[in-house]
């Protein structure tokens, strides 16, 4: 039974390694084939792009490869594998260990930013925090929104309003659970030009639509929000406390700034992007797996049995 654990994790850890140099690849042509494409409106489209890698390879070990394997291998199998699996194996284990060191390191950062006295607001689930520049949605799990009370004191109603219906929309969207993802992804990808150009341009796309859910097609809104956003920089501009954490939502972005006022004080409000139907998409991936693990899983420890014989 050791044996059978113990090549079933290295065989795991090679496949891991070799779909995800693959779909890398294939996620690095896909970001240089958009890369002249506007895709303000599309950030779900960048997100499942950036996340491709990571998320192919870990369902196709985790709901395909390791039960197929498990159930047809011989329990009394005498493999022995080569150096180029091996290799792999060790490649897949370094992508694991440096995303689990990432999210440790994402973690303490968010910890120590987050560590500031927090008080009651007069509006439900804000909270005020002293070493906080601007207004941000901080957490994973149950995220809440943070304002510095600078920010309280220099809005107006209608412009903290609006700045707060900002980040309740990136809670919606769950753009801080698609920060963590991509700065902890375990992927090939990471670290790459293509993936920070990636995530720039959903970074950009997600403020757009949160902006846009904020605003909710109100123009008087709009010019609310574009005037808080100039306040909000230039109260960060002097700031000196704690810099917020990379998986934090923010309402100000400097970089951002003149394109985001101009959106919304250039024309017609923006109009919001739908909504995603998360239950439908969960429920069709779960049963296309569900149907496809069993289809899949004679030929694929076929094909494991093939490459263990050929592979040096």
């Amino acid at each position: 039974m050791i044996e059978m654990v113990a090549s079933s994790i290295v065989l795991a850890l090679a496949w891991f390694a070799g779909l995800n140099a693959i779909a890398s690849a294939l996620a690095a042509l896909a970001g240089l084939a958009i890369g002249r494409m506007d895709t303000t409106g599309r950030p779900r489209l960048l997100l499942t792009i950036r996340l491709f890698p990571s998320v192919a390879s870990l369902l196709f070990v985790g709901a395909m490869f390791l039960p197929s394997h498990w159930a047809l291998e011989p329990r009394d199998a005498n493999e022995t594998f080569g150096a180029v699996l091996f290799c792999l194996a060790g490649a897949g284990a370094l992508l694991l260990v440096r995303s689990v060191a990432r999210a440790i390191g994402v973690a303490v950062v968010s910890r120590r930013a987050g560590s500031g006295a927090r008080r009651a607001t007069e509006r439900p689930g804000v909270l005020e925090v002293e070493d906080l520049p601007g207004v941000s949605l901080t957490g994973i799990l149950k995220p809440q929104i943070l304002i510095g009370p600078q920010v309280v004191s220099e809005l107006s109603a209608s412009e903290l309003d609006v700045s707060i219906a900002h980040e309740v929309a990136h809670r919606e969207a769950l753009d801080n659970v698609a920060r963590w993802f991509m700065l902890c992804a375990p992927d090939l990808l990471s670290g790459s030009a293509i993936a920070r150009q990636l995530e720039l341009s959903w970074h950009a796309a997600a403020e757009s639509r949160a902006d846009a859910r904020a605003v909710k097609g109100d123009t008087t809104r709009a010019v609310h929000l574009a005037s808080a956003l100039i306040k909000v920089a230039r109260l960060s501009a002097g700031w000196t406390g704690t810099i917020p954490a990379p998986s934090w939502s923010t309402l100000n972005d400097c970089s951002l700034l003149e394109v985001r006022v101009r959106r919304l004080v250039g024309g017609p409000a923006p109009a919001a992007e739908p909504a995603a139907n998360r239950f439908r998409l969960l429920a069709v991936g779960l049963g296309a797996l569900f149907i496809a693990s069993p289809m899949l899983a004679a030929p694929l420890h076929r094909l494991t049995e093939a490459l263990l014989a050929v592979l040096p």
